[in-house]
């Protein structure tokens, strides 16, 4: 029975954070559609201002120490979104800490813990709220031949 339970725990914490994440874009008036299924690396699919699409994935914890990324892809224009609750997840009066991490960030921020890869929470400091990263990645200027 605990198994079920803490599975279902964190079925909603997952859930939860996409929809927040999916709030928030849509506050900052973004255009994005929350992907279905259980088995995806692509949680949302946004629109940036400029037209451009990218790709987002929401990773979540209801603790605060660290967050599993076994599955991430690394691409230019796929960004990690980190949710945590900091054990407060029951309490909707305390919004979650946030980071937005560019996926090519993500395995220079990785530590390894037996079979899994991990992000622990002090390695994110400096994507704190960076939710200005979403709005429009700025095309690389073409080297002069």
């Amino acid at each position: 029975m605990t198994e079920i339970k803490e599975r279902a725990s964190t079925f909603n914490t997952g859930v939860a954070a996409e929809y927040f994440v999916l709030s928030q874009l849509f506050r900052l008036g973004l255009e994005a559609y929350l992907s279905q299924g259980n088995k995806k690396t692509i949680d949302i699919r946004v629109i940036q201002e400029n037209g451009n699409p990218i790709s987002l994935d929401v990773k979540a914890v209801r603790g605060y120490s660290s967050l599993v990324v076994n599955n991430v892809e690394v691409r230019d224009d796929h960004y990690v979104v980190f949710v945590i609750y900091n054990n407060k997840f029951e309490d909707v009066s305390t919004l979650p800490e946030v980071y937005i991490v560019p996926s090519v960030d993500v395995p220079s921020i990785t530590s390894h813990f037996k079979e899994e890869k991990r992000v622990m929470k002090g390695a994110l400091e400096k994507y704190q709220n960076q939710w200005d990263i979403l709005r429009a990645k700025k095309t690389p200027h073409k080297r002069q031949r």
